[in-house]
């Protein structure tokens, strides 16, 4: 029974870093989209770009998985949604 308690922050853990992260790229891709000015895509690629470099080195020295899952996360989801937002 303790094995199980054990176990189940590490999976809380998982998901906060990750939910974290979703939600300052959810952030600033609103601030980004609301403001419609020239070349504003190039500023979002940045603010993404810098986010998973955090999340790469963090992931040197702390949670490993989690910060390598969440750079994937931020990468994939962020890109496409500059995309979707900033060339329609």
């Amino acid at each position: 029974m303790e094995e199980l308690n054990k176990k189940q922050p590490k999976k809380d853990q998982k998901i906060i870093i990750i939910g974290i992260n979703l939600a300052v790229l959810a952030a600033y891709t609103i601030y980004f989209g609301v403001n419609k000015e020239e070349l504003i895509i190039i500023g979002e690629a940045f603010f993404i770009a810098v986010q998973i470099i955090i999340c790469l080195i963090a992931a040197i020295f702390v949670y490993r998985k989690e910060f390598l899952l969440s750079a994937l996360v931020v990468l994939l989801i962020g890109f496409s949604t500059c995309l979707a937002v900033f060339t329609s």
